[in-house]
């Protein structure tokens, strides 16, 4: 038999089990968002942050995101291929980055740079370079 104990018993296990139903659902679609160049190793710093501390990160493995600019490959007969450029911020700021090879770096390509940082030609001598691709903007229709 149904009484009005029941009733209420019923309505309370379903006020309190709604909620906690709608909290864990709406939690469920949400999208981790990505550190880019979380595999990359080192110290993460800005661009800023090195060039006032510069003697703080001498000697230093540092991970650095920017824009790249200036970007120059370099060879000569006596040595290897070299791959050079400014990684930027935003207010212009710059670090030199150079690394072995020749790699397909473009001009403002967003980069994560990883290697040993030298204040003494403020550089980063890289190690390991990830090219981030940036999402774009979706129109609305």
């Amino acid at each position: 038999m149904y009484t009005h104990k029941m009733h209420v018993e019923r309505r309370l296990i379903l006020t309190a089990l709604v909620p906690a139903l709608l909290i864990i659902l709406t939690g469920c679609g949400h999208r981790n968002e990505e550190i880019h160049g979380a595999n990359i190793i080192g110290i993460r710093a800005t661009i800023t942050k090195i060039l006032i501390s510069p003697l703080a990160f001498d000697g230093a493995i540092v991970a650095v995101e920017g824009l790249a600019r200036d970007v120059k490959k370099e060879s000569s007969k006596e040595q290897k291929p070299v791959t050079i450029f400014k990684l930027s911020n935003l207010q212009g700021d710059f670090i030199n980055v150079s690394t072995p090879g020749t790699l397909e770096i473009s001009e403002n390509d967003y980069l994560v740079v990883g290697g040993i940082y030298r204040r003494e030609n403020n550089e980063i001598e890289a190690q390991e370079i990830q090219k981030i691709q940036l999402e774009q903007k979706k129109e609305h229709k």
